[in-house]
């Protein structure tokens, strides 16, 4: 009766071992550029990643009307250039990466980068960099930017309490 017992349990431990199919994962297409859609700057019009590689002042002021400025046009370089980078060598998009950078949204101002540029100058850009979550490059720009302000202001007070003229 044990030894039974014994095999009909082996034959149910087989049967269900050998029997059960391992979970099938699911392989989804690499996501192309032609797929993502990345927001147009100045406006709430979406382009694909592809239009926007090959976006350059004359296009934009087409699709908008609007004249690009300065700004704007190193704005479009850097943006360009990065996004180049978050393409892969098949062809397809590492968008994990493009959210953490904050390709998507845009830069936002971040009322913590501002305190860490106001109380360590420029010492608090560098500790911001420290920090690992989605806002580390708004708190990185502001705190960049609060430094760069008060040097500038410091630079003004220094050079008008030593009476120097121009």
């Amino acid at each position: 009766m044990r030894k039974f017992s014994l095999i009909v349990l082996l034959a149910i431990c087989g049967y269900t071992g050998f029997g059960a199919s391992a979970p099938s994962a699911e392989i989804t297409p690499p996501i192309m550029p032609k797929d993502v859609q990345v927001p147009l700057m100045g406006t709430r019009q979406l382009i694909t990643l592809e239009e926007f590689l090959r976006l350059n002042p004359q296009t934009y002021r087409e699709l908008t009307g609007k004249k690009m400025t300065v700004r704007q046009r190193i704005d479009l370089s850097v943006s360009k250039h990065v996004a180049k980078k978050m393409i892969r060598k098949d062809g397809s998009v590492d968008v994990e990466r493009m959210k953490k950078i904050g390709l998507f949204g845009g830069w936002h101002w971040h009322w913590g980068g501002f305190l860490l540029g106001f109380c360590l100058s420029f010492i608090g850009p560098i500790v911001a960099l420290f920090f690992n979550d989605e806002y580390k490059w708004d708190r990185f720009w502001s705190a960049l930017h609060t430094a760069l302000w008060l040097a500038v202001i410091g630079v003004a007070i220094v050079a008008a309490a030593t009476g120097s003229t121009y």
